[in-house]
């Protein structure tokens, strides 16, 4: 899998190529980019970082205090998550707690650098986003052995780098986002709700239960002659040889057994009157969904 390290700053940047020196020791699948190490010289920055932020599955931004605000961050955050989603993407905290975190980025949940059990937690996250994970108890080994080594870079990282000017946050500060960030996904909530309703509100709305049912529910106008067309063609070829039937936007299709493609076959001619006269379209697959032949709705 391939991970994308994003950074801004001196302090960040150290933060990501140790983090791209040590993750694959958690799972070989695992294959960090970080600009500063991996464009090579004469190479179009931009158009490469452009291109691993389509290829990677998972983004790990590193975070600083000075860093949180500047557009480049925000810029490769932004364009992870609309590729990844926000479930993949994780702010990696250097040097700040996860309470003096703002902006944009925190939208995402962030991992606190200092804590061991934080980045176990996104250790664990991310092995199984791997399309191969290794074994829990395993991992946990190989963590709890490389652990120190990550700890101490990140030690000497912080301690080498100029204190920062940023002062943290006031305790009101917070409580504003907080509330912000409540309103904000009430009313992300309110618009959700009110798109299920009207869905749930469609008059043709068409459920297939189980493999040889077929209901149609808040049936009208077409939706009951579908329902009608939909049960001749079970007595026509039998229920049991019907595997599912699906309703399409000009028809049915109709997926049968072995025995039911034989007998769909033997009324071919029955198959044809009915969909002309009903104007429903009926197609006939094989159970494994290999087309048969169609009857056309005229």
């Amino acid at each position: 899998m391939q991970i994308f390290i994003s950074w801004s700053g001196d302090m960040a940047k150290q933060c990501a190529e140790a983090l791209r020196d040590w993750l694959p020791y958690m799972n070989q699948a695992i294959t960090p980019f970080v600009s500063s190490q991996d464009i090579s010289k004469g190479e179009r920055g931009l158009s490469k970082i452009a291109s691993q932020l389509q290829e990677c599955s998972l983004g790990i931004v590193c975070v600083t205090r000075d860093n949180q605000s500047a557009p480049w961050i925000n810029f490769e955050s932004g364009a992870l998550s609309r590729e990844l989603g926000e479930s993949s993407l994780i702010p990696f905290l250097v040097d700040m707690p996860i309470k003096d975190l703002s902006g944009p980025i925190t939208q995402f949940q962030a991992t606190d650098s200092s804590n061991k059990g934080d980045v176990w937690s996104m250790i664990k996250s991310i092995n199984d986003k791997c399309e191969v994970t290794v074994e829990p108890d395993r991992l946990r080994t190989t963590f709890e052995r490389f652990w120190g080594d990550l700890e101490t870079n990140l030690v000497t990282i912080r301690e080498k780098s100029p204190e920062s000017t940023t002062p943290e946050r006031e305790t009101s500060e917070i409580l504003n986002e907080l509330v912000g960030l409540v309103r904000e996904q009430s009313t992300r909530i309110g618009a959700l709700e009110t798109i299920v309703t009207s869905i749930r509100n469609i008059s043709s709305h068409y459920a297939i239960n189980e493999p040889r049912e077929v209901r149609i529910t808040n049936e009208t106008g077409n939706t009951r002659r579908t329902s009608r067309v939909a049960n001749m063609v079970r007595e026509m070829i039998g229920t049991k040889n019907i595997t599912r039937m699906k309703k399409t936007d000009y028809g049915l299709e109709i997926y049968c057994t072995e025995q039911g493609v034989s007998n769909a076959q033997g009324v071919h001619s029955d198959l044809e009157r009915l969909a002309a006269d009903q104007s429903i379209s009926i197609s006939i697959y094989s159970e494994s969904g290999g087309y048969i032949h169609s009857h056309p709705p005229f």
